[in-house]
């Protein structure tokens, strides 16, 4: 069987915290996709707070809750 990827806001770069759409200032659902959509770098299997930018920052969201094992979507590639 293969496998693709599909595009929605949950893959594009404009994706910010809260499910915000960076491109149309507007909340995004999981499901939603426009044509202005930008593949970019997407959380995966060994997505954590410990490789996330926002890990032990002041702009992590969470930082109560952020550990080694964690994960939440403001995720962002360091």
């Amino acid at each position: 069987m293969k496998l693709e990827t599909v595009n929605s806001c949950i893959t594009c770069e404009n994706l910010i915290r809260d499910f915000i759409c960076k491109k149309h200032n507007q909340t995004v659902g999981i499901n939603n996709v426009c044509e202005s959509h930008s593949f970019g770098t997407t959380f995966n299997k060994n997505s954590s707070c410990s490789n996330c930018y926002h890990f032990g920052m002041e702009s992590c969201s969470k930082p109560e809750e952020a550990s080694d094992s964690m994960f939440c979507f403001d995720w962002m590639i360091k």
